[in-house]
């Protein structure tokens, strides 16, 4: 019986028998798998025709070899070996090899140099080819693999890939891409700053899709427009393509390109195939080591003590932060945080927490602000099954989520007068019911809230009660905003930078002395948390390892001394959504869904923003 033995390579099996038909190839419907980047998904066949075995090349990227010439179609003698990327199979009971392979169809895209080395070693290319050439290819795998071990994040990783290529295989451009189909981006190339993917979006795609290693000899042969048409107009002739494997799939290839046809060979595209493998065993290793260093920091954050909590700054008014809440965080009282939007809140109440005799137990946090009106009452307090539709079981609420522990009420301005009257009777009683229920439970968490509003306003307002203004102001802290804090900001952008380039799996970028100055210059209307972002989309964007000014949003201009105040005409933006309210209103002659809709925002939202403005134009009152 007529059968396939692998010698070489790996393989689903080491030997398959031929019968009516063989597929060989790297997918999964393939009769005997190939596992190597550079064989298509299906291959090649191998079927019986008459008293013969024929093997037939199916249109694959990178050819099959016989006995080491290239081939379409040919006749299989005994002890003939087929060549596809590094697989070798040796065929075994058919008519004696005393004879050559008949070869019916010579491969249209092969060329004289290559038949002539399958025929004659000795006229083979030395640089390529042959011991000197086989020492040299495994040497750039060994410098690649010292490269990637080396490498302290993905962007050096790529450069020292990309170089190294370049220079062993004389390519005009060379580039190391990473993502997917829909978001590539050229992280190295060589010479650096071409910057430009590669002209054939087609053959990017069948990388990526297939994960095949491609090999295009000469993009000018018509065998290439119709599966890559880019490459019959762009100004390289050869390429060379592969995938960046993970076990997750491929996250980039490597791409080589020359103006010359005939530039790179089937030994350049299995070598190109094998540092593309490690480079993607290196990119894995590296986002693994990032993740791990991510998560440690974040460990080591939930679980220090307050002094090694993450306030940062050594400014007058963040020292004075600080002292203030590890005086507070002893204690069970209830504390209130006040400050501008992005200032940190949190952290205080997480640093309260870490300082107090309930650090053992969990941090809960519920923001008010963030859940529809309707069911802040059911996060906050629990509900019994069939409390309201939906409600199949009984479900704890935050409350009881932190027993033992700390509940932190965020934007507990936004609360309705409704739930306001609860929150008191929580705090004055220590007891309360799940929606639905009549069981009476007891609190066993310390509560910290925390707003942006002026509660104190709303009191005089009418829109926030009085009695549990006095129940949360126990202690109240309040965070300084980011302009107010000198030169914390840069110690607070290093910071940032750190952990996004570690999560991006990058290196830190630098800060040079104009992104400093336009740092501090800056007002920061979103404080720390508008840093953080802008900081983020800076390293994603930047080009380079060094971030300027350029990349940082402009600071303000400043307003010169007696300047004009600003025109009367010019709104607040709190005025003119009161006004814009208003007009909707007026316009659906005061049914809020109806003006709701015109506004583009829910009635809860509407009914919000009514309570906030607290006035009898805008109530109805």
């Amino acid at each position: 019986m007529e059968r396939l033995v692998r010698i070489a390579g790996r393989t689903s099996a080491d030997e398959v028998a031929v019968g009516a038909r063989v597929v060989l190839g790297r997918g999964d419907e393939a009769d005997l798998r190939l596992f190597d980047e550079t064989a298509s998904r299906r291959h090649a066949e191998v079927r019986r025709e008459g008293e013969g075995v024929v093997l037939e090349d199916l249109a694959s990227a990178n050819g099959t070899r016989v006995n080491g010439a290239r081939v379409t179609r040919a006749v299989l003698a005994d002890g003939d070996e087929v060549a596809i990327g590094e697989v070798r199979l040796r065929f075994v009971g058919g008519p004696r090899g005393d004879r050559p392979t008949r070869i019916i169809e010579p491969a249209a895209a092969d060329d004289d140099a290559h038949v002539a080395a399958a025929v004659d070693p000795a006229a083979a290319d030395p640089a390529r080819g042959g011991g000197a050439g086989a020492v040299a290819r495994l040497a750039l795998v060994c410098r690649t693999a010292e490269a990637a071990a080396g490498a302290r994040d993905v962007d050096a990783l790529a450069r020292g890939i990309v170089d190294l290529l370049a220079e062993a295989l004389g390519s005009d451009r060379a580039q190391l891409l990473l993502g997917g189909r829909e978001a590539l981006r050229v992280a190295a190339d060589h010479p650096a700053g071409t910057g430009a993917l590669p002209w054939s979006r087609t053959l990017v795609r069948r990388v990526l899709t297939d994960g095949e290693a491609v090999l295009v000899r000469d993009g000018d042969d018509p065998a290439h427009r119709g599966p890559h048409a880019s490459l019959v107009t762009s100004p390289f002739r050869s390429t060379l393509a592969a995938p960046l494997a993970t076990a997750e799939g491929v996250a980039g290839l490597v791409v080589l390109e020359a103006r010359d046809a005939g530039r790179f060979t089937e030994a350049d595209l299995e070598v190109v195939a094998t540092v593309a493998r490690q480079a993607g065993l290196a990119l894995r290793t590296i986002g693994a080591l990032s993740t791990a260093r991510a998560e440690l920091r974040r460990a080591t954050s939930a679980g220090a003590a307050a002094g090694d909590a993450e306030i940062l700054g050594a400014s007058a008014a963040v020292r004075a932060l600080v002292a203030q809440v590890d005086r507070a965080a002893p204690t069970d009282a209830t504390v209130l945080v006040r400050g501008e939007t992005g200032t940190g809140k949190e952290l205080v109440a997480r640093r309260l927490h870490a300082g107090s005799a309930r650090r053992h137990g969990p941090f809960v946090a519920l923001n008010c602000a963030a859940i529809v009106e309707g069911l802040v009452e059911s996060e906050l307090f629990g509900h019994e099954k069939g409390a309201f539709t939906g409600a199949d079981a009984r479900t704890d609420g935050r409350i009881a989520q932190a027993a033992g522990g700390t509940l932190f009420l965020d934007e507990v301005g936004e609360l309705s007068p409704a739930l306001q009257a609860k929150l008191l009777r929580v705090l004055s009683d220590h007891t309360y019911t799940r929606v639905g229920g009549r069981d009476v439970l007891r609190l066993d968490c310390r509560l910290v809230a925390a707003t942006h509003r002026d509660l104190p306003a709303m009191v005089r307002a009418g829109t926030f009660r009085e009695d549990l203004w006095y129940r949360l102001a126990v202690v109240t802290i309040d965070t300084p905003p980011l302009r107010d804090r000198g030169d914390d900001v840069e110690a607070l952008a290093e910071r940032f930078l750190e952990r996004i380039a570690a999560r991006l799996g990058r290196r830190t970028p630098r800060l040079s002395a104009d992104a400093r100055a336009a740092l501090r210059a800056h007002r920061w209307p979103g404080n720390v948390r508008e840093l953080a972002n802008a900081l983020e989309r800076a390293v994603v964007l930047a080009s380079g390892e060094t971030l300027t000014a350029a990349d940082l949003p402009r600071p303000a201009p400043p307003v010169a001394a007696g300047a004009a105040s600003p025109p009367r005409e010019l709104l607040t933006v709190a005025e003119a959504e009161k006004r814009a309210i208003l007009a909707a209103l007026a316009h659906t002659k005061g049914r809020k869904g109806e003006a709701a809709a015109l506004l583009g925002i829910s009635w809860p939202t509407l009914n919000r923003k009514l309570r906030d403005y607290g006035d009898s134009e805008t109530t109805g009152s």
